[in-house]
C-alpha cells in the first residue's frame, strides 16, 4: 500500500472504507451475476454495478460516516 492505514485521519479512513467496500461489492456482482464462463468472455467496461449502490455510498460520503 502507498500508505500506511495509521496515517489516514478521519476522512481518509471513510474514503477507505468505501473504496474498499465498491471493491469487495464489485466481486462479488460479478460473481453472483454471471456463470464462470460468461465472466471468462465478458467485457468489463459494459458492466455496472446498481446505482442505488453508488448512491448508497455516495450519501455515506456526503455524511462523513460509515452507516451499515
Amino acid at each position: 500500500m502507498a500508505w500506511e492505514e495509521e496515517d489516514l485521519d478521519e476522512k481518509g479512513d471513510l474514503t477507505f472504507f468505501v473504496a474498499r467496500d465498491i471493491e469487495c461489492q464489485w466481486d462479488l456482482y460479478l460473481v453472483n451475476t454471471y456463470t464462470d464462463k460468461q465472466l471468462r468472455a465478458l467485457d468489463l467496461n459494459t458492466v455496472s454495478m446498481p446505482e442505488d449502490w453508488m448512491q448508497d455510498w455516495f450519501q455515506k460520503m456526503k455524511a462523513g460516516v460509515w452507516i451499515e
